[in-house]
């Protein structure tokens, strides 16, 4: 068909140097804008990692970026790999097609990995912390995590603990058969031992030794954990003759306590938090027939982790609810005789909350062989002088230079909270000592209705990601590890399913797909926008299958 001479006029080859592409950009109302979001599992992660970033690392096979990403916020992932109550699996996004990831069990694989190929960490040679000195009160996993932190920014740091060991409650209170100490070993060798942060071990501070201290250094930081365990009172407030829990704990870690003897049958705990269930569990393996948890409340209120209370109860471990211990006495064959209560719920209008509250003119009499108090645990500020302190967050200063972080400031909580604790004082002291606030940028959760299941393939979990091991009698009474470390192609096939929600993985899947080639791919993997070419349309958003693409209102300049 012949094109006239008027017709022929619109047509302009774009090769022709003379004639300049059409700005179609100009017809933009939005702008397209490449933004790193927070997963959920980011979110929920005490820690803060950047989970969505090294499980693609992981995927790709880059094991060793992998684990250096992921200790860059938490210097022990083989120790959270089998401890932590897997808080980042809570909201996986996964859910949304098939099965949440089992971040744990992949983040375990990396901590070991790391341990068995000799990682460790790397740090700038002039950090921010360079001439700063902090002695750290207590060597547990907050004061350790704040120690690797403030080292790997170059401050000089020195840990005081009492104990012939680092680790606190990672190595005197979790039981052998959660926590393998040979494995905790090798990670707080490779995390602490090599990076030039000095020790003081069998160090107890005393008020006299504070001073000392202080004299000495630029910061105290005290993380000497709640090891105090608190005691049952009888009516008239005279403590109870039990057991303590955290010291029974201790001396079974240390293998003071072997087996039991042959008139030890029946042994009950009393509490319903995590140090009640590592006893109950541990005396199982010492020997004990028969065990019994009492608890004041009902299960569902047990602040135990519900995982560790179906375990217990896998393992033979019975329970006792609504009742309470008030007497203890010895009959004429040795046995103990708990007089106990029963005890009613009743709710508390005024203080929006359930009270469990005893029913004395009901006692009835609970037989055993030795009972031990697992109720809860404080922390002993008797250094201080007058033991009294006024610290409320990591970041809250005494005297100009004392802090304190994880159980020593908020209680009793979980390995990977005290972890993020100690992570935030280290920070603290850092911004104190350097005048500089770090901003942290305020990004958005990614949501689950902003995920583009449609381009995901359903995936399901495999079977052997559930790390559950079978123990022979002789290894259940060797305190062998009740869970296994899944493999090498496990862990990057478990990885690879994970949607790196809220973070770009440099897919291409936008720069093939935008209409106009206006999405730029920078050698780093990064993407740039012509905006001169980009007409905001949107699609570019529509498939990024993990939301890291957002649009903002175009703010023009009507003189262009």
């Amino acid at each position: 068909m012949s094109m006239d001479k008027k017709n022929a006029a619109t047509f302009v080859s774009l090769s022709d140097t003379n004639v300049s592409p059409f700005r179609t950009g100009l017809w933009r109302k939005s702008t397209p804008i490449f933004e790193n979001r927070i997963a959920p599992c980011t979110d929920l992660c005490p820690c803060g990692e950047n989970i969505p970033a090294w499980m693609h690392l992981l995927s790709e096979g880059m094991i060793e970026d992998a684990w250096r990403e992921c200790t860059k916020e938490n210097p022990f992932p083989l120790i959270c790999g089998r401890v932590c109550y897997r808080f980042c699996e809570a909201k996986c996004n996964r859910e949304g097609i098939d099965d949440k990831l089992s971040i744990n069990a992949a983040e375990r694989f990396l901590g070991e990995w790391a341990v068995t190929h000799g990682l460790r960490p790397v740090f700038p040679a002039n950090g921010k912390g360079s001439g700063l000195s902090v002695a750290i009160v207590g060597g547990g996993p907050a004061g350790l995590s704040a120690a690797y932190r403030l080292r790997r920014e170059g401050a000089s740091v020195t840990i005081y603990d009492e104990r012939e060991h680092l680790g606190g409650m990672l190595r005197y209170g979790i039981p052998e058969y959660r926590l393998p100490k040979v494995l905790l070993e090798r990670e707080l060798d490779a995390m602490i031992g090599g990076i030039g942060i000095e020790t003081r071990l069998g160090a107890s501070v005393s008020v006299d030794v504070l001073k000392e201290i202080v004299a000495s250094n630029d910061y105290v930081l005290f993380a000497h954990g709640a090891h105090r365990s608190r005691s049952m009172v009888d009516k008239n407030g005279k403590a109870l003759p039990f057991i303590d829990g955290l010291v029974f704990l201790a001396h079974a870690a240390a293998k003071w306590i072997k087996r039991f003897t042959e008139s030890v049958r029946h042994v009950s705990v009393i509490g319903g938090g995590n140090t009640a269930i590592d006893v109950a569990r541990t005396a199982l393996r010492l020997g004990a027939k028969q065990v019994t948890v009492i608890y004041r409340r009902r299960e569902e209120d047990m602040p135990a982790h519900r995982d560790e209370i179906a375990e217990a109860r896998k393992e033979g471990v019975d329970f006792l609810f609504l009742a309470l211990p008030t007497e203890v006495n010895r009959d004429d064959g040795g046995a103990v005789i708990l007089t106990c209560v029963p005890v009613e719920l009743r709710a508390q209008a005024e203080e929006r909350k359930v009270l469990p509250v005893p029913r004395t003119d009901l006692p009835f009499f609970f037989a055993t062989d030795l009972a031990i108090s697992a109720i809860g645990e404080e922390t002993d500020w008797g250094f201080l002088g007058d033991g009294r302190h006024g610290f409320t967050d990591e970041s809250d200063v005494e005297d100009g230079r004392f802090l304190a972080t994880g159980d020593a400031l908020t209680g009793p909580r979980s390995v990977s909270e005290a972890i993020a604790s100690g992570k935030k004082a280290a920070d603290a002291i850092l911004a104190r000592y350097t005048k500089q606030t770090e901003g942290v940028k305020d990004c958005e959760r990614v949501r689950r209705d902003e995920i583009k299941f449609w381009y995901l393939n359903p995936v399901r979990k495999d079977p052997r990601i559930a790390n559950g091991k079978t123990l022979t009698r002789e290894e259940f009474f060797a305190f062998g590890e009740t869970t296994v470390t899944i493999s090498k192609e496990d862990a990057i096939a478990e990885a690879a399913r994970c949607i790196n929600c809220g973070t770009c993985i440099s897919c291409d899947r936008c720069l093939v797909f935008c209409p106009d080639y206006a999405i730029l791919r920078n050698d780093d993997g990064s993407y740039d926008i012509n905006l001169d070419m980009c007409k905001g349309c949107g699609l570019c958003a529509d498939v990024c299958e993990r939301g890291a693409i957002r649009f903002e209102k175009e703010k023009r300049n009507d003189n262009v």
